[in-house]
Formats: structure tokens, C-alpha cells, sequence
């Protein structure tokens, strides 16, 4: 009975971690995670909806076990079930071709970090760049432009005066 505890908290913390890096992340692991879905056939809203829904829902139907094998009050019981089970049914809509907002996909927030960093290297402040992959190349090209510009500002002004 312990190692159902175990087994569910693993396969929800890989169903949640891969949602979130594959959401939030410019790690190779948040690389491989988007680009692994778009190997797949399912389209963007499992992603977008489905991970995130079925691994919440899956998340407190183990609270809801937990609290059964505890002896909490049936009440609490019963709140932790009716969550658990309408989180994963939101979560299967994620298999449905309907358009979500577009802060709910991963290019969303891909092109967000990278909007962020590009304003902040034009300020000149210090960016941490992602190491490896697509989007280390683009913020490498983005610095690379920041630094142009700095050179060319530099020399309009040294040719002025």
C-alpha cells in the first residue's frame, strides 16, 4: 500500500514537471519537452490543457486516497474527489481541436523570455542566455544585434565630435 503513495507522486511530478518545462523553461529539458510535442499528433492543447488538468486532477484524487486511508472527515473527502475528478475532465478537453488564449500555449511564453531578454540586453543589463539549442542561437543573434548597435551608437558618436 506505501509504494501506491510513492508510484502516484512520481507519475504526477512527471506529468506536472513536463507540463512546466515544456511551458516555462529554455533548458534542454524544456526543449525536448516541446519539441516532443510537437513530434506527436495530439496538437498544442495537450500541452496547453491536458497535462496541467490531468496532473492537478490526478494530484488531489491521491489526496483524496490519502485522506480515505487516514480517516479525515468523509466532507473533506468528498471536496478533495469532486476537484480531483472535474480537474481531469477538464484536462481531457484538452484532447478537443478548440482554440485556447494564446497565453495558455508554450510559444506564447517562449517568444515572451525571449522579448524580455532582448529588452533587457538593449538596457545593457546582464542576461542570462540559454545554452544550448534553438533558443540559445536566437539569443546569441540577439546579442550579437544589441552589440552592433552599442558599436555603431559608439561611433556616431566619436565621429561627431
Amino acid at each position: 500500500m506505501g509504494y501506491d503513495y510513492l508510484i502516484g507522486f512520481l507519475v504526477v511530478s512527471g506529468i506536472l514537471a513536463n507540463w512546466w518545462f515544456a511551458m516555462f523553461s529554455d533548458s534542454g529539458a524544456g526543449q525536448m519537452a516541446r519539441g516532443m510535442n510537437k513530434i506527436q499528433r495530439h496538437g498544442k492543447n495537450v500541452t496547453a490543457l491536458f497535462l496541467p488538468g490531468f496532473g492537478m486532477g490526478a494530484a488531489f484524487l491521491m489526496v483524496l486516497k490519502i485522506s480515505v486511508d487516514l480517516g479525515v472527515a468523509v466532507q473533506l473527502g468528498k471536496v478533495f474527489g469532486v476537484i480531483g475528478i472535474a480537474m481531469c475532465c477538464i484536462g481531457f478537453l484538452g484532447f478537443l481541436p478548440i482554440p485556447l488564449p494564446r497565453w495558455m500555449y508554450p510559444e506564447y511564453h517562449l517568444a515572451r523570455r525571449e522579448r524580455v531578454r532582448a529588452e533587457r540586453l538593449a538596457r545593457g543589463e546582464v542576461v542570462k542566455m540559454p545554452s544550448s539549442g534553438r533558443v540559445a542561437v536566437e539569443a546569441q543573434r540577439l546579442e550579437q544585434i544589441v552589440r552592433e548597435r552599442e558599436a555603431a551608437q559608439r561611433a556616431d558618436k566619436d565621429s561627431s565630435r
